[in-house]
């Protein structure tokens, strides 16, 4: 599959590690473009949610 070449894409907020972050439709997504840039914005990790202390 041929990926779409874009300037920037902004991820901002999914909170990977809570229930309804949506992570596997966020990975699909990603595979599918080719960003010059990409821009974290927010909560993209909520660490309190793991069971394992850090």
């Amino acid at each position: 599959m041929k990926k779409r070449i874009i300037e920037v894409v902004v991820i901002s907020d999914i909170h990977l590690g809570t229930y309804g972050c949506h992570a596997k439709e966020l990975l699909q997504y990603l595979k599918t473009i080719q960003p010059q840039m990409v821009v974290l914005n927010g909560d993209i990790i909520d660490v309190w949610q793991f069971k394992k202390r850090y």
